[in-house]
């Protein structure tokens, strides 16, 4: 009687384990790696791919603004004297096509330079060129109050001097400003090229020449219309 007992017990331990290598089987088939599921979204075309640059150009090229941006002013008559910080709110036009916006400008800093340091990597006759003068660096910000796209305010910032004069401007080979790469005044971005929001601020700098003798008295915007030949005007911002 024993071996009877004995091979069922044989038969059921096998029943078992085929069982247990079936089951094993099923749960490493559910975890083996499949086809990937393919991407159920459209690829980006090359317009969505440069606007998406655009949009991050933009948010590199924001900076916040000095001052609070004016809100709901009115413009700026020209002429004007404003306080150090104070936006001057000026309508301009997109010659173009006639697009009209208000722009925020206002001076941050000015900062004097080393002609012969600054400018080191001109020739020394390039250089001479230039004369007996200082640089100055002012930079500014612009903004976007009301309108749907800007240009650069940059045509419009002067430095007035001492004897009633416009300081000049350093045009030089390979470029406007104090080195090839504009690391020590750094242009603005071309913000028109950049989708823009009402309430956008960016920054730029310009290099301005102060002849030996005189003193730079006033940075004054002079961009067009009535601004031309009476500019909005504001002291010379510390660096």
């Amino acid at each position: 009687m024993t071996a009877p007992t004995k091979t069922i017990a044989i038969s059921a331990g096998r029943v078992a384990t085929g069982a247990l290598m079936l089951t094993v089987a099923a749960v490493l088939a559910g975890c083996s790696p499949s086809a990937p599921t393919p991407d159920a979204s459209p690829t980006a075309s090359v317009e969505e791919r440069y606007q998406a640059q655009l949009a991050e150009d933009r948010l590199d090229a924001l900076v916040d603004p000095i001052t609070p941006l004016p809100s709901a002013a009115a413009t700026t008559p020209a002429g004007t004297d404003l306080a150090a910080g104070e936006w001057a709110v000026v309508g301009r036009e997109w010659a173009s096509d006639q697009t009209t916006m208000t722009v925020g400008v206002v001076p941050v800093s000015a900062t004097p330079g080393d002609l012969e340091k600054d400018f080191a990597y001109l020739p020394d006759d390039e250089r001479a060129k230039l004369g007996a003068v200082a640089p100055l660096y002012v930079d500014y910000q612009f903004a976007l109050l009301e309108g749907e796209r800007m240009y650069p305010a940059t045509t419009g910032i002067q430095l007035l001097l001492s004897d009633g004069s416009i300081a000049d401007i350093p045009i030089i080979v390979g470029g406007l400003g104090p080195s090839t790469t504009d690391s020590l005044c750094p242009r603005e971005p071309a913000a028109s090229d950049f989708p823009q929001e009402v309430g956008d601020v960016y920054q730029g700098c310009k290099t301005f020449l102060i002849p030996e003798g005189l003193d730079a008295v006033s940075v004054q915007w002079a961009g067009e219309g009535a601004y031309t030949t009476e500019g909005v005007r504001w002291p010379v911002p510390s660096a």
